[in-house]
């Protein structure tokens, strides 16, 4: 029995040490705390992620361009099942927090009805996330956003355009809810 739990402490021991190894090759630091099924499908670009940057499990990662950069500021949270996909620029201040299952794109297909859509490009545009935001639960934030500092998403929301500073947004699309105070 004691074998047993040896062996498995030991394999444990293991996975935890290829978890890091896999983090500092695509996150360049070892200030991070991952969870369990980190994906990272393409890993191409250019990428820097702020100290103390916590990644709850099955995370994705996606990036499928070498012009590809996301860059995060110090103490960033992504939790459990957010999607991250990269084909430009994504960039997020200082103290991010995203909530479970959502997704953060800077591409997305452009559909004609001229045209078949495997024929068309994608849209691509930037996103830009200030300090001090909190994206709720199951939230999409499509290509071209620019989210202010001290900006509230509302869970559920879809967010497209820009969110001002200091405010609450919420619906589909999000729309300005209100000011936050200071």
């Amino acid at each position: 029995m004691k074998q047993v739990r040896w062996l498995k402490h030991k394999f444990e021991a293991l996975l935890y040490k290829i978890r890091v190894v896999r983090g500092y090759y695509f996150f360049k630091t070892t200030r991070i705390l991952i969870g369990h099924n980190l994906r990272i499908r393409g890993g191409y670009g250019n990428h820097f992620f702020g100290d103390h940057l916590v990644l709850y499990d099955n995370v994705i990662f996606e990036c499928y361009s070498r012009d590809a950069s996301i860059r995060t500021g110090k103490n960033c949270i992504f939790s459990y099942g957010v999607i991250v996909s990269c084909s430009i620029k994504i960039e997020l201040g200082s103290e991010v927090w995203v909530g479970e299952y959502t997704s953060i794109r800077d591409s997305t297909h452009q559909f004609s009805v001229a045209k078949v859509l495997s024929k068309t490009e994608d849209k691509k545009l930037p996103i830009k996330i200030g300090n001090n935001v909190w994206i709720g639960r199951s939230s999409l934030i499509l290509p071209g956003v620019v989210i202010g500092d001290n900006v509230i998403i509302a869970a559920g929301s879809v967010v497209k355009g820009e969110c001002l500073p200091n405010s609450l947004y919420a619906g589909n699309p999000a729309i300005f809810i209100k000011k936050l105070s200071l």
